[in-house]
């Protein structure tokens, strides 16, 4: 194991003095480039690209029948290459009727258990003014017990297999609902899956909600923010890591402390808005106060520093879908950028093949 050379803001050592090794993961639906193959060839090109934990977005394709499900020899060729697959159950509500939602969800699990996966992830699609949903309206506290409801229907399937289940920190929910969520639920089957990108939508700090959700993170899906101001507020844009304006030396050192051990890159073109300058807005964002609203401020700050000192293009020119070539450029920065500074903490980065034989084999 590596020894410390560096303490980070916000994060909290172990007694000892060390950290165990951590995984470098990355999630997709198909690798960059890979999109109209296999996902055998998505499997094998991550693997030669150094990741020793693959998140797969979901098997829907695979389940209805659209492709072909190889899903068998992707697992068997994970497991020869020490390379631990996860997997993406999908939405769980509120939209959609709740027998429907809850069958495909669990569809999804059974599926993942038989290809020997253990830890999951589900996200949310909720409207915060309200919805209708099967002839009747739904505030957003109603939405959250809907899929408060789907996800208790997943949780003895989960637990009868030593099974995870993480929800996601999705553009639609506050971290502070994601965490009583999960609180309200069986702490030996849910956590929390961070998105540290999301959580800029709502208008909350990254720096502080990973050092507020502590331990119950289990998951990550990482990518950098720049966050560019409009006449109704902020528009986030989408990079990679160490490449917008997240202090990720700040970021990583509060996960690490908490012992997050898994940090899984993705990379995608979510456009969304932050419209803080629209009092109406406000009304259904309860969480908020004016420390978090002034941190997204200052993003903003340094998103404008950066176009006026020429370090990243100005908004116009982010519009335009990258190529599956730059979408790969963008993952392996990401992960490049981590191993650094994880490095720099102390934390010993595995290989694949010390997945399955223990310590050996850390960076």
């Amino acid at each position: 194991m590596t020894q410390i050379t560096k303490q980070i803001p916000g994060s909290r050592s172990p007694q000892d003095g060390n950290f165990p090794g951590v995984r470098l993961g990355v999630q997709f639906t198909r690798y960059p480039g890979m999109e109209d193959l296999p996902l055998l060839a998505s499997l094998r090109q991550a693997v030669e690209d150094g990741f020793t934990l693959v998140v797969l977005n979901n098997i829907a394709a695979e389940l209805s029948g659209e492709l072909p499900d190889g899903l068998d020899e992707v697992a068997a060729e994970a497991g020869r290459a020490g390379v631990e697959l996860q997997l993406g159950l999908g939405c769980a509500g509120p939209v959609g009727e709740p027998a429907a939602v809850r069958r495909e969800l669990r569809k999804s699990l059974a599926r993942g258990l038989e290809l020997g996966i253990k830890e999951f992830f589900v996200y949310t699609r909720s409207v915060r003014e309200g919805m209708v949903e099967q002839g009747r309206f739904l505030d957003h506290p109603a939405q959250l017990r809907v899929i408060q409801a789907n996800l208790q229907a997943l949780a003895e399937q989960a637990r009868n297999n030593n099974a995870r289940i993480n929800v996601k920190t999705h553009e639609d929910l506050a971290s502070t609902e994601v965490r009583s969520l999960v609180e309200t639920l069986d702490p030996a089957v849910f956590s929390i899956g961070l998105d540290v990108a999301n959580l800029v939508v709502r208008a909350e700090d990254p720096h502080e909600v990973a050092g507020t959700l502590g331990p119950s993170i289990r998951m990550t899906h990482l990518e950098d923010v720049v966050l560019f101001p409009v006449q109704h507020g902020y528009r986030r844009r989408l990079c990679a890591v160490g490449e917008g304006v997240l202090d990720w030396n700040v970021l990583l050192g509060s996960l690490l402390g908490s012992g997050v051990r898994d940090f899984t890159v993705e990379q995608h073109r979510g456009k969304f808005d932050t419209p803080v300058f629209d009092r109406s807005w406000f009304r259904y964002e309860p969480h908020l106060d004016a420390a978090g609203v002034g941190q997204l401020a200052r993003l903003g700050v340094l998103t404008h520093d950066a176009v006026s000192g020429g370090h990243i293009p100005a908004l116009a020119d982010w519009d335009d879908d990258p190529t599956p070539a730059e979408r790969r450029r963008q993952l392996l920065y990401s992960a490049a950028t981590l191993r650094r500074i994880l490095t720099s903490i102390g934390a010993g980065i595995a290989a694949p093949a010390t997945i399955l034989s223990g310590e050996e084999g850390l960076s």
